[in-house]
Order: C-alpha cells, then sequence, then structure tokens
C-alpha cells in the first residue's frame, strides 16, 4: 500500500514537468494568445481593430504584478478593450500563473536575440 501511495505522489509531481507546460502558459494559450500571439508580441489574429500590447516590451515588463494582475482580471489601465477576465471565470491563481507566465515572455525573447 505504501508503494502504492509513493508511486501516485510521484506521478503527481512529475505530470506538470512531462507535460512541459505550465498551467499559466496554457491559461495564456487558451484566453490570450488569439490577441498577443504566440510569442506574446501582440500578433494574434489580424482581423484585429486595435494592436494589443506586446507583453515582452519593457512598457508591460516594468509594471508591477500588481498591476499586471489588475489590468488582467479587471481591465485596470484598458482603453479600448477591458479584458475583466475575473467576469468571465478565471479565478485569482489561474491570472497570477498568467502574469508569473508573461514574465517569462520577456526573458524568452530576450535569449532569442
Amino acid at each position: 500500500m505504501r508503494f502504492v501511495t509513493s508511486f501516485a505522489a510521484l506521478c503527481l509531481i512529475l505530470t506538470p514537468a512531462v507535460g512541459g507546460e505550465n498551467t499559466g502558459e496554457s491559461t495564456y494559450k487558451a484566453q490570450c494568445l488569439k490577441c498577443h500571439g504566440y510569442k506574446g508580441d501582440g500578433h494574434g489574429h489580424a482581423d484585429m481593430k486595435i494592436k494589443p500590447a506586446d507583453l515582452r516590451s519593457e512598457d508591460v515588463q516594468k509594471k508591477s504584478d500588481e498591476e499586471l494582475f489588475n489590468s488582467i482580471a479587471f481591465g485596470v489601465g484598458h482603453k479600448e478593450y477591458a479584458h475583466a477576465f475575473a467576469e468571465r471565470g478565471l479565478n485569482r491563481k489561474q491570472i497570477a500563473e498568467v502574469v508569473s507566465y508573461i514574465r517569462t515572455l520577456a526573458t524568452a525573447s530576450k535569449n532569442a536575440k
């Protein structure tokens, strides 16, 4: 019985690493990718009337985690399109994970240069 419990715990720990995708990344892909693009560069689908922010940019990255959280959750600071993903069903943990994932986009962009 102890072996089964240990094996189950090990599987739970290793599952996210095997998938290679964290929950912030998967939530980003489900909710943000269509507008902000795969790389976060603001190049989502071509039919958009407004230009989404480049999430890798210094302007976005210099914002505090709280500012990014409030922008995603409640649309704070948006002039043309208020996100308000808290009203669309994302919980605080999911939004915080997206903020963490957005931080990785700038690092990935710098490493690609």
